[in-house]
């Protein structure tokens, strides 16, 4: 029997390394959603929640995504969820506060590396003015995008492709 524990124990130590978590597990964390997915996200219906560091933030390639928004001081971004839209790649939509009176929401779509496919706002709410605000409604293959402009709507259709790349139709 003593001879098993030292064997137990080193294949213990082989399971343990051979399920090193990868550099992506935090996401993990996050609720996973199924299409239709209605994104509606304003300051009266969200509640800020764990904020992405500044190295998770490099390695999810944001700055290129927000393009030098989060590089602000006042910055806040997070991960809202991960819509479940396809098996080819992954998508991610977060939450960014670049000031205390804009609110955006973004779905970005990466391929099985991580590496950025493509982007798309999905909700926007700002107060300053009160002027401008969006929301959509996310399918597996499109995005339907309603954007207000003081109060007058108009209506914008994406194509969601197969390998996850998003076009304007």
């Amino acid at each position: 029997m003593k001879k098993l524990t030292p064997t137990i124990a080193f294949i213990l130590l082989l399971i343990t390394l051979s399920c090193k978590t990868n550099k992506y597990s935090f996401l993990n964390q996050y609720p996973v959603k199924q299409a239709p997915i209605v994104d509606s996200t304003n300051f009266s219906n969200h509640a800020e929640g764990k904020l992405l560091t500044k190295e998770e933030q490099k390695l999810l390639k944001l700055d290129e995504i927000f393009e030098g928004q989060i590089e602000d001081q006042n910055a806040k971004v997070g991960v809202s969820y991960l819509p479940k839209l396809s098996e080819n790649y992954q998508s991610v939509v977060y939450y960014l506060y670049p000031s205390n009176s804009e609110l955006l929401v973004m779905l970005v779509n990466y391929n099985k590396d991580f590496q950025v496919i493509n982007s798309q706002l999905l909700a926007y709410d700002e107060i300053a003015e009160n002027m401008l605000k969006s929301q959509s409604t996310i399918y597996k293959d499109s995005i339907i995008l309603k954007e207000y402009v003081s109060d007058n709507p108009s209506t914008i259709k994406f194509s969601i492709l197969e390998n996850g790349d998003i076009t304007r139709e």
